[in-house]
């Protein structure tokens, strides 16, 4: 009897179509334990026993991820206030950018969870692809101190600003505080490109009313035009403060 449950069991249990040695090559970290990789790799579908599930890594990688964000924003932003660095922090931890983080390397692939999650509706991967990202950090953490989660945060969040940059949509933000402020509409001029074809960069300014901004660089008008945005914002932000 005992055998035909733990054969249902298997069955329903959706195995990852990769091996945790092919995370480990995407992650660049080889785990001393793979064991703590493996348990922030299942989830509570499979297991309900906390210590045998990606739960409680969750709980440490969140932990670590907060502390690792907070401490790169103070650094980067010396001027900011604490009402500015929590914004940042919070348009950087959040789920949403978790999960988008973690579908860009295909970490859903690597997930062990039971066939009855509905994998398909866009709230559930969303969640369990959050938690996942969650539970890596608080993996590497665990294996590799904080030196490997750092790595790791850093490598996947804070260098994707480009990206990331469309999602917090800085240039958004700028419109509307000017509308909010009745400065008119904010002007963005593509000053000049630069370079190669094959490696222009494109140099855009920010313009409101008779103002101008410090000059943003980026590979392409519409990232350019971000950055130069959240230029814009952070001068504003220091003379409100």
């Amino acid at each position: 009897m005992a055998y035909f449950r733990r054969l249902l069991q298997s069955i329903a249990i959706w195995r990852p179509k990769r091996s945790t040695n092919q995370l480990e090559k995407l992650l660049s970290y080889r785990f001393k334990d793979n064991s703590i990789l493996e348990r922030a790799l299942t989830h509570k579908s499979v297991t309900e026993v906390s210590h045998q599930n990606m739960e409680r890594l969750e709980f440490l990688g969140d932990a670590v991820l907060s502390h690792v964000i907070s401490a790169q924003l103070y650094r980067r932003y010396k001027q900011a206030s604490e009402g500015e660095l929590t914004r940042r922090r919070s348009a950087l931890v959040n789920k949403d950018i978790l999960f988008h983080s973690g579908e860009s390397m295909g970490l859903h692939r690597f997930i062990r969870v039971n066939r009855g999650v509905k994998l398909s509706d866009a709230r559930v991967r969303r969640n369990l692809v959050g938690d996942a990202m969650e539970a890596l950090i608080g993996a590497l953490f665990l294996d590799g101190g904080i030196v490997a989660a750092e790595k790791f945060i850093l490598g996947r969040l804070m260098r994707q600003q480009k990206e990331l940059g469309e999602i917090i949509n800085y240039k958004g933000q700028l419109i509307e505080y000017c509308h909010q402020m009745n400065l008119g509409s904010p002007r963005f001029r593509l000053i000049k490109t630069k370079g190669p074809e094959h490696d222009k960069k494109f140099v855009v300014q920010v313009k409101i009313r008779s103002r101008t901004f410090q000059e943003a660089q980026a590979d392409n008008k519409k990232t350019a035009e971000q950055e130069a945005a959240e230029l814009a914002i952070e001068a504003l932000s220091r003379e409100l403060n």
